[in-house]
């Protein structure tokens, strides 16, 4: 490999995996194989072609580098604060020491692990299988500027209490890293969009919405071909909802993820004895996420983002809960779905089916087990069932008529 381009693709490794991608990743990224860059993010230097030194040559990592990644980390502790991993020790190694070279998210990871400092997981990424059955990951990465994952967490229990706890989570993915966490009332399409609405107030209306297969999430459990209140109504606010295939919550990876914080942080490591205690810490959470995001420099701006928000004023009526207004441009809602042959007419037919809105849609034998991307164009009644190929190309493989019944755009 050229000198050049050796250098180039060092860097960059370094810094995706500085912005938390996985070797995996980075190596597919850089068309390059697992074990290269594994060596060039443990690399110092990454400008000095060193194919032949001798070992042993010092490193640009001393002692004293190691003893204030300790000693921040150490503070971090003793603060409480709920982050402390190595981004975060990073950020702040940046801070206290602007005119010194900041030392690599893999150098931090390493000393931490050396002084026993972990906490049961390794701090870097793994990937989470998502190329596996052709996950249409570009696609997906491609749709929306502003983008936000919700997911009901819950219910989680008090002592002594028999009555569970429930909360919202919500989570922007793009165009920056901002979460919010609240406590509800319970699981339902009343208590997520109330919390909803008074979001949008404040911040970015999404273009598009990650989100489950929770029927309080619009999706009708006992009707098929209808749409709920929750669905009809981010629809009817030009929102693109997106619904994670069944069971697998990785695919809503970025709301997961922050779920997951939540857990570690928040919630086992607290003891509540009730709601009102819930409710006062876990502003305190919303506070210190926010700072975490902007520590780590994931997050630009808010007030640079010119996009949507919602009045002040703005009113969910009856009407835009049960009606699609007649002026939407291309409601559509999409769904990720993985084919499978385990009904009893799959079986029969010697095929693979998926299942939309209680539709079971038949496709092909050599699809099963892939992922499918599945577009419901509902002012055409059309569902396109496609595929991404790996040049990150779709491919519809069916078309078909589907309409929702309980949705009139001629009333």
């Amino acid at each position: 490999m050229h000198k050049e381009l050796l250098l180039v693709k060092r860097k960059k490794a370094k810094e995706l995996y500085d912005q938390g991608y996985s070797i995996n990743k980075i190596a597919d990224k850089l068309v390059s194989n697992w074990s290269s860059v594994k060596k060039w993010i443990e690399m110092d230097d990454v400008t000095v072609d060193n194919r032949g030194w001798e070992k042993g040559n010092l490193r640009e990592y001393n002692q004293e580098v190691k003893k204030r990644v300790i000693e921040i980390r150490k503070r971090l502790r003793k603060e409480q604060s709920y982050f402390f991993g190595p981004q975060v020790i990073r950020a702040n190694y940046e801070k206290l020491y602007p005119d010194e070279k900041t030392p690599t998210i893999y150098f931090i990871a390493k000393t931490l692990r050396e002084e026993g400092m972990t906490t049961g997981k390794d701090d870097t990424r793994t990937d989470n299988g998502s190329e596996y059955m052709n996950y249409p990951q570009r696609t997906l990465d491609k749709m929306g500027t502003v983008v936000e994952g919700i997911d009901f967490i819950g219910p989680r229990y008090i002592e002594d209490q028999s009555e569970g706890v429930h909360f919202l989570a919500r989570k922007y993915i793009r165009p920056y890293q901002y979460g919010l966490m609240s406590r509800i009332e319970g699981q339902t399409t009343d208590e997520a969009l109330e919390v909803l609405i008074e979001d949008w107030q404040d911040h970015p209306l999404p273009e598009v919405l990650r989100l489950d297969n929770d029927p309080s999430f619009g999706l009708y459990s006992r009707h098929d071909r209808h749409i709920g209140r929750f669905l009809k109504a981010v629809l009817n606010l030009g929102i693109t909802p997106i619904y994670s295939a069944r069971s697998q919550p990785w695919n809503n990876g970025n709301t997961e993820g922050y779920n997951s914080v939540f857990a570690r942080k928040f919630w086992e490591k607290l003891n509540f004895s009730d709601e009102a205690e819930i409710d006062t810490e876990i502003k305190q959470f919303n506070l210190e996420y926010a700072k975490y995001n902007e520590l780590i420099g994931n997050n630009i701006d808010p007030e640079e983002i010119e996009d949507e928000t919602l009045p002040e004023d703005f009113e969910l009526t009856e009407s835009l809960q049960n009606e699609l207004r007649n002026d939407l441009e291309d409601p559509t809602i999409y769904w990720l779905r993985i084919v499978r042959n385990g009904t009893e007419k799959a079986k029969q037919k010697d095929i693979g089916t998926i299942d939309i809105l209680g539709e079971e849609i038949e496709l092909p034998k050599p699809y099963v087990n892939q992922f499918t991307l599945n577009k419901l164009q509902l002012k055409e009644d059309r569902l396109s069932v496609m595929v991404e190929d790996d040049d990150g190309k779709l491919e519809t493989i069916k078309q078909r008529e589907l309409e929702v019944e309980n949705v009139d755009f001629n009333g």
